[in-house]
């Protein structure tokens, strides 16, 4: 009769990173800028990006990246609270508002290192944007639920608990998409793009 192993060492591998922080100048940023945000919204100053596959967005990415010190030396010094060393590169950020079933289709953020998003103005109303495991594909068919609970058909996206003043961290390969809604009030987040050089 075999004797059965011992199981020294279990684990899970490949693990995604991901931050969640506040903005300590959120209010301030706010303030300053949600208004004019709003504005270019309403008076409907921005098309849809060449290549994307939504029909109803509402963005600056192409013709008005943000490039204003306040909001990147912001950013600038949140990251340095996630790296362990000194680093250089360069930001690329842009907004975005959703109100009346704006939505985004899934996307990731290559060829940038990491990417985040800061929710400008954000309440109870607003929907969260959803995040896809990049091996969803092959972990959709090789679970085996009945041989290991750990083997079961896993999740294969990721929502996270976010409210208004968080800025979320992620590499920038993972692939994110936001649900449309009507809303009453306008939901405004600022996207970020960090080019690691060093």
């Amino acid at each position: 009769m075999s004797e059965t192993p011992n199981v020294s060492y279990q684990s899970e591998i490949f693990s995604t990173v991901y931050w969640k922080l506040k903005v300590p100048s959120h209010d301030i940023i706010k303030q300053k800028y949600l208004g004019s945000f709003i504005d270019g919204y309403e008076n409907d100053i921005y098309k849809i990006p060449d290549g994307w596959v939504t029909t109803n967005t509402h963005t600056s990415f192409v013709e008005n990246k943000l490039e204003e010190k306040d909001i990147i030396d912001e950013y600038n010094a949140i990251f340095d609270t996630i790296f362990e060393n000194e680093w250089r590169g360069n930001f690329e950020c842009w907004y975005q508002v959703y109100k009346n079933g704006e939505y985004q289709e899934y996307h990731d953020h290559l060829p940038s290192a990491l990417s985040a998003i800061h929710f400008l103005r954000f309440n109870e109303e607003h929907k969260v944007p959803i995040f896809e495991d990049p091996a969803s594909g092959l972990k959709s068919i090789t679970y085996a639920s009945t041989l290991n609970k750990k083997l079961s058909r896993p999740s294969l996206t990721f929502t996270p608990e976010v409210e208004e003043g968080d800025i979320i961290i992620f590499p920038s390969y993972l692939k994110h998409a936001v649900p449309g809604g009507i809303y009453d009030s306008h939901r405004v987040t600022i996207s970020i793009n960090l080019f690691i050089t060093q």
